[in-house]
């Protein structure tokens, strides 16, 4: 599964995005950063003893070729995932990746919300920051002091948000049943390829991903794919 170089040149270039004529090869973020067609969203771990087994599988994760990493995690206090992040950033980077941080609700409202800044010394020096589509929406700016800023979308409304904020990427999800959320009615590709439509940002579609389904997704108006059980060993 690892990555092919010249599909992975993307590259960001923030505003005055044109309007995508060909969602794959759509324009992006500042800093002329390479944006992976794959991104791994790692998987919740419930305590700080459990960093050390999650680190050994983002190793081989990242040894197969993954370059763009969102840290995903729900359940940890801001020092766990603090401890997490550090770890899985001397991982990354050691390997040329990009780690997006997605913490807990109670400690994005710690390092996000004023009086906290992004660039308190508590806050781990990633490369990004994810939103979620519940925190999008009460975004009045683009969060500032991160390289990438992405958001999760399920809906026109999101999408919309997340194009006018002026994102780097986002996330279009349920495209199919995924176990992570078997509840969760999925969009289909035809409603996916439809709200992928409507952004000049780049979309990578979450949910249901296989490892192998790159070429399909970018048939249907994605940039790239985003999993968990796909990318994670």
């Amino acid at each position: 599964m690892s990555a092919d170089p010249a599909d992975s040149a993307y590259r960001l270039s923030m505003p005055d995005r044109p309007a995508a004529h060909d969602k794959a090869d759509r324009a992006t973020p500042p800093a002329q950063t390479p944006l992976p067609r794959q991104l791994l969203v790692t998987p919740d771990i419930a305590t700080r003893s459990q960093i050390a087994g999650f680190a050994s599988q983002l190793a081989q994760a990242l040894a197969r070729g993954i370059r763009l990493v969102q840290l995903r995690n729900r359940s940890l206090d801001a020092d766990s995932y603090r401890a997490l992040a550090e770890s899985a950033l001397a991982l990354t980077h050691a390997a040329g990746a990009q780690l997006i941080l997605n913490p807990p609700q109670s400690v994005a409202d710690l390092w996000l919300d004023a009086p906290n800044s992004v660039h308190a010394s508590t806050v781990p020096q990633a490369d990004g920051w994810h939103l979620t589509s519940a925190r999008l929406m009460v975004c009045d700016a683009r969060p500032a002091g991160w390289k990438l800023v992405s958001a999760a979308c399920h809906n026109a409304e999101q999408v919309e948000r997340a194009t006018r904020l002026g994102l780097d990427f986002i996330t279009l999800s349920p495209v199919l049943v995924t176990a992570t959320h078997p509840d969760a009615k999925p969009l289909g590709w035809p409603a996916f390829t439809a709200l992928a439509a409507q952004t000049s940002l780049p979309v990578f579609a979450l949910g249901g991903m296989r490892d192998d389904a790159l070429s399909s997704a970018r048939h249907a108006g994605a940039y790239g794919i985003a999993a968990i059980r796909a990318f994670w060993p």
